[in-house]
């Protein structure tokens, strides 16, 4: 569990220099070719945000000590969005106002960065412990797939704490499509399905959290983050999450 953590720690610190930029364009080459932060710079080139506007918004004490984010029991309590896309494990609650770099950002920026404990703490910390996955990795998936409402089910129809496709949920040994709204099940699920993610991409959080939002064929096909806004969005939203 040690490995798996500071394999994925070290992932994450390469996104601190990231923040700071706003300059982003589609990857167009294989993200191993260069380090993650430049990729994942380039990748959001064309959102076309307000540089001088965000740029005034925006400081690197968003991501301070990023290495240690994922295992110091925290997470951003801020606003969360998203939409789900086609993945196996989709998100499901969708705001307009976070589809933009800069306004999602801002929104970490004014949210409470005190300790986020849940009710779903045990149930976490079993997950985290049996799929050796940092704790807040776990909460910060939560938080965007669902800002935690266990009955959740987007328009796709994934459902649940994590969104949960129902035949994802099948090959992870939930045939039962209302088990999934058991906060149990469903974080066992999904914490089961992201550490299989990790494990395929070799500890590389960038390209897992893509998996699990836009689905690991596309991801393998491409060997890169999707030049698509919202799965751009969704891991810049998770890095955002982990305090």
């Amino acid at each position: 569990m040690i490995e798996s953590v500071q394999r994925i720690q070290s992932r994450i610190g390469e996104i601190q220099e990231t923040f700071n930029k706003l300059g982003f364009a589609p990857i167009n080459t294989p993200l191993p070719s260069k380090p993650f932060a430049e990729h994942l710079n380039e990748a959001m080139a064309e959102n076309k945000v307000n540089s001088v506007e965000a740029n005034n918004d925006l400081d690197g004490s968003l991501i301070n000590d990023t290495n240690k984010k994922l295992d110091n029991g925290k997470v951003i309590n801020g606003d969360t969005s998203s939409d789900s896309f086609k993945g196996k494990i989709s998100f499901g609650v969708y705001e307009e106002n976070t589809n933009n770099f800069a306004k999602a950002i801002n929104a970490y920026k004014k949210a409470s960065v005190e300790s986020f404990p849940t009710k779903y703490d045990d149930i976490i910390k079993e997950a985290a412990e049996k799929y050796s996955l940092p704790e807040n990795l776990i909460k910060a998936v939560i938080k965007q797939e669902s800002n935690y409402v266990p009955n959740a089910v987007s328009h796709k129809g994934a459902v649940g704490l994590m969104q949960i496709m129902p035949q994802t949920g099948v090959d992870l040994g939930v045939t039962d499509k209302e088990m999934l709204k058991d906060p149990y099940t469903n974080i066992m699920a999904g914490s089961k399905y992201l550490s299989q993610m990790l494990n395929r991409y070799d500890g590389r959080l960038d390209l897992s959290l893509s998996a699990y939002n836009a689905g690991p064929n596309l991801v393998d096909r491409l060997k890169r983050i999707p030049n698509i806004e919202e799965t751009q969005n969704y891991v810049k939203n998770i890095i955002g999450y982990i305090k």
